[in-house]
Parts: structure tokens; sequence; C-alpha cells
């Protein structure tokens, strides 16, 4: 196939819900009442004043928490279409300690048709060559080398995506648009 394309595509906050079920938990842990739209900063502690950092980061540790992550709507469709069209890999900078309970829960409840050899774990994702990069972490993309669709999130509403040279887009299917 002449048009396929190497994809490169994070985990959270971009084909799971990790945002919205970290603030959820830690409300109903701690009786908070932060709101995901109010998490406007890529540190989740500034908006748990009340918590400590160990306070607010430690569902991320805990294999269980990871258990509750849910597809973003959308998702898993055209998610399905790219891996048949393209060539697609799952880049993610996930804790060592939880990688295990993360990856199976994506492969085995969440996204089936992904495999294993799909998966590649780097903190620094600018080590990784594809022609496009879908990531709501703004700093992922400094120094690439792909085009890159920024996946909007409140924690990067923010940033200037346009003087970035990124596309941003706000649903999964506008980024069938994009790849299919």
């Amino acid at each position: 196939m002449a048009d396929k394309k190497i994809v490169l595509c994070d985990a959270d906050d971009t084909i799971e819900n990790l945002c919205e079920t970290w603030v959820n938990y830690l409300n109903c842990q701690y009786g908070t009442k932060v709101a995901v739209d109010d998490v406007v900063d890529w540190d989740v502690s500034k908006f748990f004043p009340e918590l400590t950092k160990d306070q607010v980061y430690a569902p991320i540790y805990d294999k269980e928490f990871w258990k509750l992550i849910q597809p973003i709507d959308g998702c898993y469709e055209i998610l399905h279409k790219i891996n048949n069209k393209h060539s697609l890999y799952i880049v993610t900078a996930t804790n060592y300690q939880t990688c295990d309970t993360k990856i199976e829960r994506i492969i085995v409840d969440l996204f089936p048709f992904l495999q294993w050899s799909q998966f590649i774990i780097a903190s620094k994702k600018q080590l990784v060559h594809g022609d496009y990069l879908i990531d709501d972490g703004v700093h992922n993309f400094e120094g690439g080398h792909y085009k890159g669709i920024l996946f909007d999130r409140p924690h990067n509403r923010l940033f200037d995506d346009k003087a970035a040279g990124l596309t941003r887009v706000h649903t999964w299917d506008e980024i069938g648009d994009i790849l299919l």
C-alpha cells in the first residue's frame, strides 16, 4: 500500500480517559470537588491544593487504578480503521511499575485488535520516528520528526497549536478525517 503511513499514538488522554478517571478517583477518595475541565495545566497537583503531591500522584502507581480506565469516545472505531490502513504504534511514557497492567488493559479489554508488538514505551517520544504523532502532551511534539495531531484536552487548551505547526483535533472523527 503506497500511502501506508507510520502513525504514532499516545495512550493516556488520547485513546483512554486518564485525567477524567484520575480526577474522579481523587474526588471520591478525598471528598474534593475538582472538575476535569478545571485541570488546565500538566501538573494535576495544582488543582488539588488540599492534597500532597504524593496523594495526587499515588493512583498512577497503583495497578488497580489502571483497571478503571475507559476508551475516549469514538476512539475504538477510528483507531481500528487506522490500524487496518496504516502502521500503528502506541507510544506511551508509562511508569515501569504499572506498565504491565496498563498495557494488558489496553490490549485485552479496550482495544483487542492491538498487539503487544505495537507498543513502544518511551518517555522521550521524539526518539521515535513516524509520519504522524497523535498526542495530548505538547512537550512530545518539540523536536519530533512527525506531523503533530494535538488531541484537545483541558490541560493543553492554553497552548498555541497553530504557532507550533500542530493540528488540534477535538474528536476521533476529526483524526479519521486526517488519516483515513
